[in-house]
Order: C-alpha cells, then sequence, then structure tokens
C-alpha cells in the first residue's frame, strides 16, 4: 500500500482479516488444471430445454388459440314465436327485426350458423333482413320466400282481401284468379324469390308479388309512380307472371256439384281472359303516353288539364330521385346542362332539399310504423313504401283529394289532423318545386328553371279514385 493510500478498513475488519486462515488447495488440483488446458476442446451441449418449453408454450397457445376460435364462435342460435295483439317490432336472432302488425302470427328458429327459418301463419309483418351467407326463409301458407338482405313486407291476406289485390292485379294489366287466401310480398330493398309448388320467381326492389295457393305468382310493380288501382305507366307494368295450370278433377269421380262449379270456375277464368285481351287489343288506357298535355312541361299542366286529372283522381310530380342522389364531383354527361361555376351551387341546394326531405320522411316513418331504428337505416324509397302501405287501401282517397286541391277544386287539407299517408304524398308532389326554388336563391330564377328543364329526373304518375263510388269533385 503506497504512502497515498488510505486505509479505510474499521478496526473490527482490519481485526477479522489478520485472523482469517487461507485454505489449503486440494490434492492434485495444479495438476488437473494443467491437464485441463492441454486436452482437446470438448463439443458444447446447448441446453435445449428452454426452447423445447417454449416450443411446448407456443402449441399450448396455438391449442388455446384454437380453443378460442371453435368456442369463442357467437352461437347464434335462437328461437321463439309472436302472437301480436299491437303493432310489435321483435328480434330474430342475431341479423333479422320483425315488425308486426295487430293479429300476426309467427314462429321462428335460428340455428347456431345463422341460418333462420320463420313460419309465419297469418297477419302482416315487415322483415328487415342483414345481409350474411347464411339462409334466412320464411314459410307461408301459399309458399316460401327465400332472403338474402333486404327489406320487405308478408301480408297473409283474408279472401275478401286477396280478391280486392286480385282485382287491382288485373286492372294493372296482369293475370290474376279469385283465391281463398293470398299472400303478397312487398319488396322494398334487395330481391327475394318466392317459390311455390309450381312456380319459382324473383322479386327485386319496388314489386310486389302475389302468392296463392290455387295459382302461380303473380308480380306487379310496387313503386309509387305506378298507376294506383290502374294502369302502369309507360314503359313500366308487370315484370312477370307465373302462373299455375287449373286444377283438374276427375270427371269419372266428381259429383254433379263439383262438375258445375269446375265448369262455373273454367267459364270465370275464360271471360277474366277474354276481358283482358280486350284491354290489350284497345291500346294503352288513355293517360298512359299524355305526360306533357297541352305541350307544357310534364311538372306544369294546364288549369283545364288538371281540372281533367281531378275526374280521374290523377297527381303527377317530379323530383331529382333523392333516394340515390349524392353530390356531383364533376359535370359527367351534364344533362342538366350545367356551367362549370354552377356545380357547387346545385350540390348545395340538393343537398338541403335532401335533408330537409330525409328529416320529414323519417319522422313521418317513426308515425306510420314506430321503428325508430328502421328510420336510421332503411333509404327513403323504403320509408315513403312503408308509409303508403300503412295506409291500407285509401290510396284512391288520398289521390282524389290531392287532385282536387292541385286543381284548386277544394282547399288544402290540415296536416294536423292528416294520417302520414296523405302529408307524404302531398310533399312528394311538392318537393321538385321546392328544389327549383332552392336553386333559384343561388342562380336565379331563370337559370333554375332551365335547369329543371322537362322534370327533374325521377317522375310519378298516380291514378286511381276510390272504388266506394264516391262523388267526383266538382268545380265551384
Amino acid at each position: 500500500m503506497s504512502d497515498d493510500d488510505t486505509d479505510v478498513r474499521s478496526p473490527a475488519e482490519r481485526e477479522a482479516l489478520d485472523a482469517w486462515a487461507p485454505l489449503t488447495p486440494p490434492a492434485g488440483f495444479a495438476d488437473r488444471v494443467l491437464a485441463a488446458r492441454s486436452a482437446p476442446p470438448t463439443p458444447v451441449r446447448r441446453r435445449r430445454w428452454p426452447i423445447i418449453v417454449a416450443a411446448a408454450a407456443t402449441a399450448c397457445v396455438a391449442a388455446a388459440t384454437a380453443a378460442v376460435v371453435m368456442r369463442g364462435e357467437p352461437d347464434l342460435s335462437a328461437s321463439g314465436s309472436l302472437h301480436a295483439d299491437r303493432r310489435t317490432t321483435e328480434q330474430l336472432g342475431e341479423r333479422a327485426v320483425a315488425v308486426a302488425e295487430p293479429a300476426a302470427s309467427l314462429t321462428w328458429s335460428v340455428d347456431h350458423g345463422g341460418a333462420t327459418d320463420v313460419v309465419q301463419q297469418r297477419g302482416d309483418v315487415f322483415y328487415r333482413v342483414d345481409k350474411t351467407g347464411a339462409p334466412f326463409i320464411v314459410h307461408t301458407p301459399a309458399g316460401d320466400v327465400r332472403v338474402t338482405g333486404t327489406c320487405f313486407r308478408i301480408s297473409i291476406q283474408s279472401p275478401e282481401e286477396a280478391m280486392t289485390k286480385t282485382k287491382q292485379i288485373l286492372l294493372s294489366g296482369t293475370l290474376g284468379a279469385a283465391v281463398a287466401t293470398a299472400v303478397v310480398v312487398t319488396v322494398y330493398e334487395g330481391h327475394v324469390i318466392a317459390e311455390t309448388k309450381t312456380a319459382r320467381t324473383e322479386i327485386a326492389a319496388g314489386n310486389r308479388a302475389t302468392i296463392a295457393t290455387d295459382s302461380g305468382t303473380v308480380v306487379a310493380s310496387a313503386d309509387p309512380s305506378t298507376v294506383a288501382g290502374g294502369a302502369p305507366k309507360p314503359g313500366g307494368g308487370p315484370i312477370m307472371i307465373r302462373k299455375a295450370p287449373p286444377p283438374a278433377i276427375d270427371t269419372a269421380k266428381a259429383s254433379r256439384e263439383e262438375l258445375v262449379a269446375y265448369a262455373q270456375a273454367q267459364q270465370a277464368e275464360n271471360a277474366k281472359l277474354r276481358d283482358l285481351l280486350a284491354q290489350l287489343e284497345s291500346g294503352p288506357p288513355r293517360g298512359a303516353d299524355d305526360e306533357n298535355p297541352d305541350g307544357r312541361p310534364f311538372y306544369d299542366p294546364s288549369p283545364e288539364t288538371l281540372k281533367q286529372w281531378a275526374k280521374d283522381c290523377r297527381v303527377q310530380s317530379d323530383e331529382p330521385g333523392f333516394d340515390r342522389w349524392e353530390p356531383q364531383t364533376d359535370l359527367g354527361r351534364n344533362e342538366r346542362g350545367l356551367e362549370p361555376g354552377e356545380l357547387a351551387a346545385y350540390n348545395d341546394a340538393l343537398s338541403e332539399v335532401k335533408k330537409e326531405w330525409t328529416t320529414f320522411v323519417r319522422l313521418l316513418y317513426i308515425e306510420a310504423t314506430g321503428d325508430a331504428a328502421g328510420a336510421e337505416t332503411l333509404s327513403l324509397q323504403a320509408m315513403g313504401n312503408e308509409i303508403l302501405e300503412k295506409s291500407g287501401d285509401q290510396s284512391g282517397e288520398v289521390l282524389k283529394q290531392l287532385s282536387a286541391e292541385r286543381a284548386g277544386l277544394q282547399p288544402v287539407g290540415d296536416p294536423t289532423r292528416e294520417p302520414p299517408a296523405t302529408r307524404y304524398m302531398r310533399e312528394l308532389t311538392k318537393l321538385g318545386d321546392k328544389t327549383e326554388a332552392a336553386l333559384a336563391k343561388r342562380l336565379g330564377p331563370e337559370r333554375a328553371r332551365a335547369i329543371r328543364g322537362d322534370g327533374w329526373g325521377a317522375r310519378s304518375r298516380m291514378q286511381g279514385c276510390p272504388s266506394t263510388g264516391a262523388e267526383e269533385p266538382s268545380e265551384p
């Protein structure tokens, strides 16, 4: 230790160190050390158990993950039944909602993978089904309705209701038959497949199918642009007809009463065919091809024409097709003849009107159906169809009132006392004018009228007076 080093040990530590006796090495220790240094190196045997443990741990994790995947897949199985005494919204498993009207009855069963079987025995039910790969089938007394993902309604009708619907379809230019029970399927979004013992028919959005146990599937347009209770719009009409042949009877074993009834049914069917042939040979019904009477724009008929339409309970309207319209990013085909600097104003005007219209339709839909959840997901067209569907067979009364109002033959009704269907239809007929007015605020009246042209792209023509023999509106 140098002079500069300082012994920092305590007296106790120095005493213990002085008393320590060094250990003597084991015998031969030095020889063994030297021999080990001169021997060839022994291969190192790496310890593998941490890796084995890690692999085992990984395998366990994989097994656990597989177990989680297998056991963690949601079990979608569910079942239940509903006999509605009031409008009732029911969840059918994870992917579907049913809104049942009073007196509707249904049962359902969903397997673990989501495949759903519904048996609707009677009544009126609206379905909203999310699109998945699992089947969704509604069984009815007349046939099955197979669904992927869509919004649709199934109404099982009494003999009286079935007869009324058949007459309406006959008037629209399709062939039907008197039936004991009918199932009416109305598709709002997506598509479904209706299957009976004799026919398989695909029904697209905007169409209605009538399925009867004693006939095939008759499909007619359910779009509001179809004439209500009258003939279809030009270029429209029935999508397809699949009708089963009349049931045969064993004449050798049939009683006299059965033979007479069968002959009468055949005669009635022949009479309907003759009437239908006469309609087709006489050409389109009046008003089917005169969308621009008096040479005026579609949306602006003359006062004389409006008075004539009031006698026919006819209403026309136009709008930009807000159900699918979205702001444009460029002029595209520019069917409206917009100038490059007008696109922003055009988008702004239509967005404003669409927002107001969407809010209005959603409120009416909730009022008519009580389905607040559907109001957030359904399209404008689907909600509009549902609002009109809730009016029952009142379309004639609604069109009679609105056509008379528009012709100045009666004052505008009080919206606070009117059903949702009347308010919906009245505002629909104003939608084209409101859009033009919103555009006029930004580009001026003259330019707005020029952009509207002969009418906005989505046009509807509805016609059909009440079938109760109600008096026609008369001029004051």
